[in-house]
């Protein structure tokens, strides 16, 4: 699992041990605030035993109509937490909110709806999402259940200006290839050119995994030279693992450089726009995922749970 934190909301909700009718009433009050924290409210509430159809219901609404982002993100987090209990209500409504406005809104959907119905062919639509937040929670929602094919993580890998959808593409790439040669071969690339660290210790990762010769050499030639410190001590853990034997029995030492060598290294790190495939303005980035930005609460979306 990655190391990036979740920004989810759960937890976080400053009126999250309200009643549920009580909250449920709140998500039509006239104030922003109190409609965002009922709603975020309403996330735990649904994690915690699930929602009664008619604060679904109310959660779909305001989905619908409500002019806050931030209300709409949480309602339809809740939504997906809820959706073991009212499926059919929760899902339709889910469905919607691939298509909102606000990026943000869409990224949290994709988690919803992979909780909702894992199945579903929208989750592979939204690939083709402008964000790319929505697109890096498609990757991981698809190849969590194996439906994703290699040749779509291949493009991602090669043509994806959005680096943590390159990540996970990696990842799962060193999970579900097809053409073993083929992966090794790209990953190796990656792992030598990429010009994000946190993107080069993924396709490390997956190297070690796949575990060929051509694998250990892109680990030696790449991997354990590269400028990052953390890609290089990843890349001693991957050919440990392909060799079957203990890192420390390797005979590669690895210097500690100088600070801001490593994944979050703001050379490595740029941040970007909506709109622009880098992510929300102000976001963490690299380091947390979409992470909360000026205008939001202590949350934004979250990502489909990792095994």
């Amino acid at each position: 699992m990655s190391e990036y934190a979740n920004r989810s909301a759960r937890n976080r909700s400053p009126a999250r041990d309200g009643d549920e009718a009580d909250l449920r009433d709140l998500l039509d009050d006239d104030r922003e605030p109190v409609r965002r924290d009922a709603a975020l409210a309403l996330v735990d509430c649904a994690d915690a035993a699930g929602l009664d159809p008619d604060t679904v219901t109310a959660l779909a609404d305001r989905l619908s109509v409500d002019d806050s982002a931030d209300v709409r993100q949480f309602a339809v987090e809740a939504l997906g937490a809820a959706a073991g209990e009212a499926p059919d209500a929760a899902e339709s409504a889910i469905r919607t909110g691939l298509d909102d406005a606000d990026e943000w809104v869409r990224a949290e959907a994709v988690v919803a709806l992979s909780r909702a119905a894992p199945e579903a062919g929208a989750l592979a639509h939204a690939l083709d999402d402008d964000s790319g937040w929505v697109r890096r929670n498609a990757v991981i929602a698809l190849g969590k259940t194996g439906r994703v094919a290699p040749e779509q993580l291949t493009d991602r890998i090669k043509n994806d200006p959005h680096p943590a959808v390159r990540e996970y593409a990696a990842q799962y790439l060193g999970e579900r290839a097809d053409d073993v040669e083929e992966a090794v071969r790209l990953l190796a690339a990656v792992l030598a050119r990429d010009p994000e660290a946190f993107v080069r210790a993924k396709a490390a990762e997956s190297l070690g995994d796949l575990a060929t010769d051509r694998a250990e050499q892109a680990l030696e030639a790449h991997g354990i030279t590269d400028r990052s410190d953390d890609v290089k001590r990843t890349a001693k853990r991957a050919l440990a693992a392909a060799r079957g034997v203990d890192p420390d029995q390797l005979d590669v030492e690895i210097d500690d450089g100088p600070p801001g060598g490593g994944p979050q290294a703001p050379a490595d790190t740029p941040r970007g726009v909506p709109g622009d495939g880098a992510g929300p303005k102000g976001g963490t980035g690299p380091t947390g995922g979409p992470g909360p930005n000026d205008r939001r609460p202590p949350g934004g979306p979250g990502r489909p749970t990792e095994e």
